[in-house]
């Protein structure tokens, strides 16, 4: 699944590549954010399911489970890609969607909260809001990304 899913992420980043190979842009698009970034995540045995897991309760899950880090990325579900959020601990999904296999960035509290406040939106990178555009060009600020998961697909 995990190849699927890489393969449905490059497919839709594809047509934005030439923004990183012509103009230096750090990640062409968030599907290419995810698989520069991203790290691979595990369904753990004690996983807590909400079929469509709102962005806002991943995040309190995050903040309230020891260890928790709050997620935004893709899964594999059903035979495709899907924009989703989770609470991540160590390289397990303790709360958040089923699914198949899950690539996903571990973002900082401080770093979801000044964009949130900044864009009005509770999704972090999966917004698609224009205020995101500088973190494709530019990249994500330091301390943004924690640990957490597996090195994914082009990590850096």
């Amino acid at each position: 699944m995990n190849e699927q899913l890489v393969a449905a992420l490059a497919e839709a980043e594809e047509p934005f590549r030439t923004l990183v190979d012509d103009s230096g842009w750090v990640h062409a698009s968030v599907e290419g954010l995810v698989l520069d970034l991203g790290r691979w995540w595990d369904a753990g045995s004690d996983l807590r399911l909400d079929q469509q897991s709102a962005y806002s309760v991943a995040a309190s899950e995050a903040a309230r489970t020891e260890g928790g880090v709050y997620v935004e990325g893709y899964l594999w579900r059903d035979g495709q890609a899907a924009p989703a959020a989770w609470c991540g601990v160590g390289e397990k999904v303790v709360y958040g969607p089923r699914a198949d296999a899950y690539l996903g960035v571990p973002l900082s509290p401080r770093f979801c909260r000044r964009v949130q406040q900044r864009n009005g939106t509770a999704p972090v990178l999966m917004s698609r809001h224009p205020n995101l555009l500088p973190l494709l060009t530019r990249g994500l600020p330091p301390g943004a990304v924690l640990a957490g998961g597996r090195l994914g697909p082009r990590h850096r």
